[in-house]
């Protein structure tokens, strides 16, 4: 004689209560086995959901990681930072151009830094670069005149150690690049004041009778 089918399925449903209740006592006995049995330091935590064990320890750091607010970082617009202006010559520097040498109309053409190419003695040139150069207003319209017919001019440079020197000042255009250059005599200037690659120097004009003179100067 079959069973009827409300029975067969009344006694499925009991099977698994009762595997429920024999798998929530298992879980039971090792929790109170986890927490109450083991030394503190040893002590773990049951998950029932992922059927893992964590130290207690490990499980306060991931809870605590969970509850910490998160920092939200700003994206705040950082104001651009003005430019210091660039130091002045020094006292005793100036005296002996405006005095002991009468010149007139101090202007600073650049500030740079040495290149191993400013100082390579076989291209013997220093560079000045049009992207660089403070202004120039210290050409007046004949000299910018020769310059833009490439050629070349004589001109007394004041180094850094307060000699005069003569050297050659000219325009060179490199593609899109232009750019002035002092030649000639620069490796001297190089070799004399110990000129180094990193070394930052600053480059002034100034007229002495209407002529055009450049100094030299190391920071």
């Amino acid at each position: 004689m079959m069973k009827p089918l409300c029975l067969d399925i009344l006694l499925q449903v009991t099977e698994v209560d009762q595997l429920k209740l024999q798998k929530s006592r298992h879980n039971d006995y090792l929790k109170h086995f986890l927490y109450d049995t083991l030394p503190p330091n040893l002590r773990f935590k049951f998950n029932n959901r992922k059927r893992t064990l964590t130290t207690l320890e490990e499980a306060d750091d991931r809870e605590w990681e969970a509850l910490k607010p998160k920092l939200k970082i700003s994206k705040k617009q950082h104001k651009p930072v003005c430019p210091l202006p660039p130091p002045d010559l020094p006292p005793k520097f100036k005296q002996h151009i405006l005095e002991e040498m009468g010149g007139t109309g101090l202007v600073l053409v650049i500030q740079k830094t040495i290149f191993y190419s400013d100082v390579n003695p076989t291209a013997n040139r220093f560079s000045i670069p049009f992207s660089q150069v403070k202004t120039h207003d210290f050409l007046n319209e004949v000299e910018a005149k020769e310059l833009a017919h490439k050629t070349p001019m004589q001109m007394c440079l004041l180094d850094p150690s307060l000699k005069q020197t003569s050297i050659t000042f000219n325009k060179w255009v490199m593609g899109n690049t232009s750019l002035y250059v002092l030649t000639n005599t620069w490796k001297s200037v190089v070799k004399n004041n110990q000129l180094e690659k990193g070394d930052m120097v600053q480059l002034w004009s100034f007229q002495v009778n209407s002529l055009l003179c450049f100094a030299l100067f190391k920071l």
